[in-house]
Formats: structure tokens, C-alpha cells, sequence
């Protein structure tokens, strides 16, 4: 039964669909249960998931009361929901892991394709991914369950804390409350269950992912949160240093020097464009991860994924040769398929997969002979200016007093003078030999494809765009200009150095083109002795690799280099870091090793999600409830959200709407304990197709409390926009205070907003002040911005950038770059 699901669902999984932020993954699933709702199939989840009779008892009192209930005919339009056309339940072919790399590869997969930009992912308390019904990643700190904090999926709360969980699962949200809350009951799977004791601050937020890879699925996740008296908790659903070295195609640069509109290289090799870049102030730990090659390590935060091989998943029964790790496969490492690790998992021994992007276009012009030449003045080249002939520039070639070093000078020479140039070798006081040529075109040929200075010299565009053919020649005769050659073990240990940084990786890339993987390494800065004269050398990079052999545990692998970590250290960091956004393969490469930057998929079929949200907030505690809502728009997101706040408690909603078909989202408070507080921020973008009927609701129930809703929707072409709202101030409840604000901004002439408050008051004393508003951008307002050099798209996105700033600073920083990003993209492409 379960594979003829299967087949079904993968033959309904096409491509066709994928967008910008759209994308699906064949995945292979454990068990599917069959299409509709039945008794039968709420029995088959309760058992699949070995809960406890009374778990049961309530799924299936959830499930009487859905068939009982009728569909809301208010807000959008629901009628084309076929519940019998759902797949209620779909586990993934996964355990869930408490390790990232335990996670299987195409899901991981997944979640490192949501795009989250390095400057949005600080430090978590603790993370889970939820991937359809099933939760297949949970982590959370050490230091926090050591204080008591409960943070894992309800799945596992149900087995664990039974006692907690029975006392308040849904009796903020009956099953009888709606009949979407009543299907949750009666389907839900994962979720997040959160427990804060008594007094305890959770200081840094916890996360969750949700994922709907199928067409045609459900996803009903059931959360959970508790904060006892005095805690403190942020739930939020859903970066490297300045002078970190990443690289640009035919050059590497710092990765604060990167701007957006530049183009990139990525894992997959092809030059992909700059969409953003981010900068953000970090205060904790940083990691520094140290290759085979030292003079490769790179610095970031604990965050940011890097694309691996996990040395457990390709071990080899062989016994361990010497200290290092155990032994791996060659074989198996060859197979895995690298994933995107976050810097956080990465152990040592780990294979880290260093890229060499090809761009050839050759350029015939530039020539074997002229490579050599320019090989040699690499190795032992200079220009400069002869201030006696008023400031001619000349090209040295500067060789020691071997016989080897006088034959590499005859034959740069030779070579010169080949090309029709005058030049001429001499030998020094000293026994050096130089060859020198005072030739205008060789002076330019030197200084465009070169540099001038061994501290700044660096290959052009030209010479890096050739192909790797061509450009090995040039470096076999930096080589033989700079180079020494050992043998060992019967093989020859090649080994230059340079005083330039970025050219050494240039040579690096040029050898990995070729097939060949060379080790970099840093020697610092030294006093030496140079054509007899003692003089400070300044950091020296030194490249090394060996003729025919591998150099270690690297392994080839197509046109990349799987490269062993030896060493992973952490340091304190406190200063800016950086990041950008990279279109399509959503990656670069720093000093050659491949990184990622910084949705839900699309199909033609619906898909339903459908999730409940209880929190409560005991005496004193302070709760904050995120959501960056981005489903694609294809799906129904009809979610119930629900708080109770005691005694001088304080519950903050947050929550953005980007994406679905139709969103139904209304989360409320309620105030049941003197000096409670509550806030419902909300922002919604109604695009072409889409529905955004979002609000708030505030029921005061006790003396002295006050509240704030907040609401800014966007609505663009065939896009509503609707503000629902509720304000009920009981008989009670003395000394209310209440602000309720909607704004709404219309894109153009066919975009639509309403806005539907309600007021239920029954004190003399309370005061409640209500604002709306409605705007429309003018030409007037697009023409003046469009005069300041800005484009239409650019326009409309800032000015509603503008409206939704009050509120978007209210975000945390990552998820307020992360909107504004989501809403960029969603408001392009005119005003009518």
C-alpha cells in the first residue's frame, strides 16, 4: 500500500513547478497512509507512532467533531479543499537525529535550500526541522536542559512528559474550538513542546523549520509552549569575518569588498550573481577550520552550512594506521554525495570539498611562448622605472649563479627575443644573473597579465579565462623559475613560494584545473638572504604538491578535491560579519572551499496546512511567538494560535505572511490575570492569486491589563488583503487599556483590502483607541524616486519597505532581513 502511495505521489512531484523560491525533493518515504480521513486513518497514525490510549481517545473525539463541524463559509474561500484528496500522514524514510550530520542527505538537502542568509542565522538555544508529518532534526543546548528547559517535538513530549502534556494539551484550543483545530487534533503529527521552569531566561531564541515536500499533503503540526512563573522564552519558526578570502571567478577578494550585482563562483562551478549582501555584529564564538592544505582555513559562525563528507558515514573496517582518525573508504567516499553541513557539526577528519572553476576562453593570442615568459616573470620578474631616462620602464629577470639558473636565463632570453623584442642577460658583481628588456609591449604583456611587486602580483582575467592546458604551462615555469623539486618515495615533492596571497591561490585553482590538488601553507615572516643581501622576508605562501601521488587523504572526485579537516578550533569574537545571497546555486567558495549563502515547493495540486499553536504564560513570564510565514502558492495555511497570560505575564505574536493561497491566521490572547499584557504584530503581502485574511484577537479578562494589535497588509493585483480583528473587554476587567492600528498599502488599481474589526466591550472605564488607514502609491511618488536613479521595482519595494519598517524593527535582526528580502521579490513588477 505504502509503495503505491508512494508512486502516485512522485508521479504528481514535477518540476514544471520550481520557481525561485519553489522546489521539491524525491524523497523516499517510510510509510504514507491512503488518501482522505477515516477512522481508520487516525487509528493508523496513533499506532504508527505507539502513543498512549488516551492520546488515541482524543485524536478520535478530534475526529468526530471535524465531521461534525462544517467548513467556515466567512474569510476566504475554502471550498475547493478536498479533504478526501489529502495525504494525512507521510513519514519520511528517516530517525530522528539529534546530530545534523545523522540527518539523511536529501532532506538536509532541503533545509539548506531554504535560503536562510548567513546574517540570519545567529546562534540558536536549540533548532528542530520538521520534514512533512515527522520531525527528523532536534537540537538543543546543553547548558539549557542542565536548567530544566524541555525542548523537543510533541511526538516525543507524549511519550516523555505525559504528565505535563495531558494538563494542558488542548485546553487553550479545544478540538470543539473550530473545525480546523479539531482536524489538527485528530491528524496532528511533530510539532514543537517547549517546558521553561520557573524563573529561567532563555536568552537566545529557539527555532523550528517546517517543510511540506509533497503535493498534495498535509502538514499539522501541534506546538506546545509552557513558560512557568518569572521564564522568559522567543520561539521563532523558521557569516564570516571582513577579512575572510572568497573567491570571484578569475580573482579572490575580501568578502566584505563584495557588492551586490557581482557574480561568483559556486559548488556546482558555473558564475552565478550577487542578489544581496548582509552585515551584521556578532558577539560569541566564531570556528576557524583548518584543512590539510592550513593555508586554505577560513573563519564563520557556528551557523553557516559548509558543504562535507562526514568521515562516520564512509569508515572502512580497515585497522587505523598511525594517530589520525579511523580509516575511510576510498571507495564510499567517492559514492557519498556531498551536503551542507552547518560549521557547527563539522568534526575533524571530516572532508571538506574544495572547488576549481573552469571559465575558458582562450584567448589565441596569448601563446605557449609568451606563457613561459610570463611564468618566469612570475618566478623572478620585476618592473621598474629608470629615473636617468626619465622613467622608462624596464623588465628584469633576476636568476641565481647556478648552471641550472644561467640556462632558465639564455632561454627567457631566447624566448624574448623570439617575439622580436631586444633584450639582453648580464651577470652581477655578485655572479647573478638578470636578463633585462627596456621593449614596451613586454613591459605591458608583464604588468596587465602580472601585477608589478612580489607582494601584489596576481594573474589577469585573461590568463585565468584560458584553458587549463594553457595555463599549466605558465605555471611550470613559475615552477622552474621559483620552484624546488624533491623526490620522495620514488616521486617528485614540487614545492614554490610566493610573497602574494591571492596569487598563490590563483596557482592553487590553475592546479586543481589541471587535476591536481596542492597544499598551501603560510610560513610568516622571516629574515633571509637574497642575491646576498640579508632582508626581511614577508609572509611567504608555499605551494606544494607531489607528481603522480595524492598529497594525504585527498581524493578527486570530478572536477572537486574532498579534502580532509584537521583541526577545528573556536575562538571570541566580537565585529562584523558578512554574507551575501547568491542566485540559483545558493553558494561561493571561500579561499576555494564551497559554502552556502545565506522554501516550500510549488505544485499545481493544493496542499493544506494546518497547525495549532498554545502557549502559557504563568505569573511574570514573557513569551514571544515569530513566524516568517513563507508557503508557496499552492497551499492553504489555516493555523489556530491561542495564549493564556496570567498575572502580569507579557505574550508577544510576530508574525509576517508572505506566502500561500489563502492564509486564515488570527493568533490571540487571552488576559487572565491582572497586568497581563498582550501584543498581535502582523504584516501580510497579498500577491497576484493570493488571499491574506490575517488580524489578531485580545479578550481582557481580568483588571488593569492592556493591549496592543498592529496590523500592515500589501496587496498587489488580484491580491486581498484583510484585516480580522477582535477586541473583548469583559464585565471584569477594570482599568483596560487597548490600541488597535490597520494600515493598508494598494499596489495598484485591481488590488483589494478590508478590514473587519470587532469591539466587544462591556466596561465604561476602558480606553481603546482604533486607527485605519488605507494608501495607494502615486506616480507622483514613483516618478520623484524613479528621478533619483531608481528603478520602478526598486521604487514600489522601497516605499513599502518604508510603510512595514515600524513594525519589521520590531523583528529580530535575521528575520527582519529576511522579510524585507521575501518582500523584494513579491512586490516586483510594476504598479498598473
Amino acid at each position: 500500500m505504502a509503495d503505491e502511495n508512494l508512486k502516485a505521489i512522485l508521479e504528481q512531484q514535477s518540476s514544471e513547478y520550481k520557481e525561485l523560491y519553489g522546489f521539491r525533493d524525491e524523497h523516499k518515504y517510510e510509510h504514507i497512509t491512503k488518501k482522505g480521513l477515516t477512522e481508520e486513518t487516525v487509528r493508523e497514525i496513533s499506532k504508527i507512532k505507539e502513543e498512549p490510549e488516551w492520546m488515541l481517545e482524543k485524536r478520535l473525539a478530534g475526529y468526530k467533531i471535524f465531521r461534525e463541524k462544517p467548513t467556515p463559509t466567512w474569510g476566504g474561500d475554502l471550498s475547493e479543499i478536498d479533504y478526501n484528496d489529502i495525504y494525512y500522514y507521510l513519514k519520511p524514510g528517516a530517525q530522528k537525529a539529534d546530530a545534523w550530520e545523522n540527518v539523511p542527505d536529501d532532506i538536509k538537502k532541503t533545509f539548506d535550500k531554504l535560503g536562510i542568509p548567513e546574517a540570519e542565522r545567529k546562534f540558536f538555544s536549540g533548532a528542530e526541522a520538521q520534514y512533512d508529518s515527522e520531525v527528523v532534526y532536534h537540537h538543543v543546548r546543553e547548558d539549557l536542559e542542565k536548567q530544566g528547559v524541555i525542548f523537543t517535538d510533541t511526538d516525543t513530549a507524549i511519550k516523555k512528559y505525559p504528565e505535563i502534556v495531558k494538563k494542558y494539551f488542548g485546553t487553550i484550543i479545544p478540538p470543539s474550538d473550530n473545525k480546523f483545530a479539531a482536524l489538527n487534533t485528530a491528524v496532528f503529527s511533530g510539532g514543537s513542546f517547549i517546558y521553561v521552569p520557573k524563573g529561567i531566561k532563555v536568552a537566545m531564541p529557539l527555532q523550528a523549520y517546517f517543510r511540506i515536500n509533497a503535493e498534495k499533503a498535509g502538514q499539522f503540526e501541534r506546538t506546545l509552549i509552557i513558560a512557568d512563573e518569572g521564564a522568559d522564552v522567543t520561539y521563532i519558526e523558521g557569516c564570516l569575518p571582513a577579512d575572510e578570502i572568497v573567491s570571484r571567478g578569475d580573482t579572490f577578494g575580501r568578502i566584505d569588498e563584495i557588492k551586490k550585482g557581482d557574480t561568483v563562483p559556486t559548488h556546482k562551478g558555473s558564475m552565478q550573481t550577487v542578489n544581496e549582501t548582509f552585515v551584521h555584529k556578532h558577539k560569541g564564538t566564531i570556528l576557524e577550520i583548518l584543512p590539510q592544505s592550513k593555508g586554505n582555513g577560513f573563519r564563520l559562525t557556528g551557523e553557516h552550512p559548509v558543504l562535507c563528507v562526514k568521515r562516520n558515514v564512509v569508515l572502512t573496517k580497515r585497522k587505523r594506521r598511525g594517530t589520525w582518525k579511523p580509516e575511510v573508504s576510498t571507495k564510499e567516499l567517492l559514492k557519498a554525495e556531498p551536503a551542507f553541513v552547518k560549521a557547527d557539526d563539522l568534526e575533524e577528519g571530516d572532508f571538506i570539498v574544495y572547488i576549481a572553476p573552469t571559465q575558458s576562453s582562450d584567448d589565441p593570442l596569448i601563446d605557449n611562448k609568451l606563457l613561459k615568459i610570463l611564468g618566469l616573470y612570475l618566478a623572478e620578474g620585476s618592473v621598474s622605472s629608470n629615473k636617468a631616462l626619465r622613467g622608462i620602464k624596464s623588465v628584469s629577470f633576476s636568476f641565481g649563479k647556478s648552471i641550472k639558473e644561467a640556462a632558465l636565463a639564455r632561454e627567457v632570453n631566447s624566448l624574448i627575443q623570439g617575439e622580436g623584442w631586444k633584450s639582453s642577460v648580464f651577470r652581477t658583481n655578485g655572479g647573478y644573473y638578470v636578463v633585462s628588456s627596456y621593449n614596451k609591449e613586454l613591459v605591458a604583456l608583464c604588468e596587465n597579465n602580472c601585477g608589478k611587486g612580489a607582494k601584489t602580483k596576481l594573474l589577469s582575467k585573461t590568463i585565468m579565462n584560458l584553458p587549463p592546458e594553457k595555463q599549466f604551462v605558465l605555471v611550470d615555469y613559475y615552477w622552474k623559475g621559483d620552484g624546488n623539486t624533491y623526490v620522495r618515495y620514488g616521486k617528485k615533492l614540487k614545492r614554490a613560494s610566493t610573497a602574494s596571497r591571492f596569487l598563490a591561490y590563483q596557482i592553487q585553482e590553475i592546479l586543481g584545473r589541471n587535476g591536481i590538488f596542492a597544499n598551501l601553507n603560510i610560513r610568516h615572516s622571516s629574515k633571509d638572504r637574497i642575491l646576498g643581501r640579508m632582508i626581511k622576508r614577508s609572509d611567504q605562501y608555499i605551494i606544494e604538491y607531489t607528481e603522480g601521488r595524492r598529497i594525504g587523504e585527498v581524493r578527486k572526485k570530478s572536477n572537486t578535491f574532498l579534502v580532509p579537516i584537521k583541526k577545528i578550533m573556536r575562538h571570541a569574537f566580537k565585529d562584523l560579519v558578512y554574507n551575501f545571497a547568491v542566485s540559483n546555486d545558493e553558494s561561493y567558495l571561500v579561499k576555494g572551499f564551497a559554502v552556502h549563502n545565506c522554501t516550500a515547493p510549488i505544485y499545481m495540486s493544493s496542499s493544506l496546512h494546518s497547525a495549532v499553536v498554545e502557549l502559557v504564560a504563568h505569573k511574570d513570564a514573557h513569551i514571544r511567538y515569530v513566524t516568517i510565514q513563507n508557503w508557496s502558492k499552492n497551499v492553504y495555511n489555516l493555523v489556530t494560535q491561542r495564549a493564556f497570560a496570567y498575572e502580569n505575564a507579557y505574550v508577544e505574536w510576530i508574525d509576517g505572511n508572505i506566502g500561500s493561497r489563502l492564509n486564515m491566521k488570527y493568533p490571540s490572547v487571552y488576559l487572565k490575570g491582572t497586568g497581563a499584557r498582550g501584543e498581535v504584530l502582523s504584516i501580510a503581502v497579498a500577491g497576484e492569486g493570493q488571499t491574506q485574511d490575517s488580524g489578531g484577537k485580545i479578550y481582557h479578562l481580568a483588571p488593569n491589563t492592556s493591549s496592543k494589535i498592529v496590523s500592515k497588509s500589501v496587496s498587489k493585483g488580484s491580491g486581498v488583503a484583510a484585516y480580522r480583528g477582535l477586541l473583548h473587554i469583559a464585565k471584569n476587567a477594570s482599568g483596560v487599556k487597548s490600541n488597535v492600528r490597520c494600515d493598508a498599502l494598494l499596489l495598484d488599481q485591481h488590488s483589494k483590502t478590508a478590514t473587519y474589526p470587532y469591539m466587544q466591550v462591556y466596561r465604561d472605564d476602558a480606553v481603546i483607541t482604533h486607527e485605519a488607514t488605507v494608501g495607494k502609491i502615486g506616480s507622483e511618488q514613483l516618478f520623484y524616486m524613479m528621478s533619483r536613479g531608481l528603478t520602478e521595482d526598486e521604487a514600489i519595494a522601497t516605499i513599502v519597505l518604508g510603510f512595514i519598517e515600524d513594525l519589521a524593527k520590531v523583528l529580530p535582526l535575521e528575520y527582519s532581513i529576511e522579510l524585507k528580502r521575501l518582500i523584494k521579490l513579491d512586490t516586483s513588477g510594476g504598479v498598473g
